[in-house]
């Protein structure tokens, strides 16, 4: 973990207030939850590859972890189920089945912040609708800091940043935004229009508390 070059980062939740720079790794990583852009799927059974985040959660408590982000009903179409062998060699997930199950073990392990760094961009135009809609509701309740290129992600949060060579050209609301009229509403507009997309964007939803 890089420590922040200037100011502060606190973290505030059930576990109280703490300043992120005191917190070893095992504290950053129960606070703190990531799906990246590309998730890693364990071989070994389903099951297995879902209790990683949380060893002693029940079926129940996978299937419920499972629905929320639209996954249960491919999952218990599978014919062994959880019991499913995934992984090299064994069952081929699409990388959006992919990146359901890493949004599931967020669910399991329940953090209250949680890091989605370009989390959708893998699942391809058919299915990003799908787990951007997962996304939003493994974030609910929770603080998140979402890496974006799909505009329509980063409409829904409280705070867009819209970055330039590593600095923060713009920031605010997706509706100041584009009141601004700069750079976020040109991509904007490209973006509903159809066009490409030429500005990421860095967000952050609401939740516990992140001071920066």
């Amino acid at each position: 973990m890089f420590p922040a070059s200037a100011g502060t980062i606190t973290l505030s939740g059930a576990q109280g207030r703490a300043d992120l720079a005191e917190l070893d790794a095992v504290a950053v990583r129960e606070r703190i939850g990531v799906v990246a852009q590309e998730s890693h799927v364990f071989t070994g059974t389903l099951r297995e590859d879902l209790t990683l985040a949380r060893p002693e959660a029940t079926d129940e408590d996978l299937h419920k972890a499972l629905s929320v982000v639209g996954a249960d009903d491919w999952v218990g179409a599978l014919p062994d189920g959880l019991g499913t062998r995934i992984g090299p060699g064994e069952l081929v997930l699409s990388p959006a089945r992919a990146q359901q199950l890493a949004l599931a073990r967020i669910v399991l392990r329940d953090p209250p912040v949680v890091v989605l760094d370009e989390a959708t961009a893998e699942a391809g135009s058919a299915g990003a609708r799908d787990l951007e809609q997962a996304a939003v509701a493994v974030v609910r309740g929770r603080t998140a800091l979402v890496v974006a290129h799909r505009l329509s992600q980063a409409a829904v949060c409280d705070v867009i940043a819209v970055m330039d060579r590593g600095t923060v050209a713009e920031l605010g609301s997706h509706d100041e935004l584009l009141e601004l009229g700069g750079r976020y509403a040109r991509s904007w507009g490209a973006w509903t229009s159809g066009g490409s997309n030429p500005s990421a964007a860095a967000v952050r939803a609401p939740g516990a508390a992140v001071d920066v």
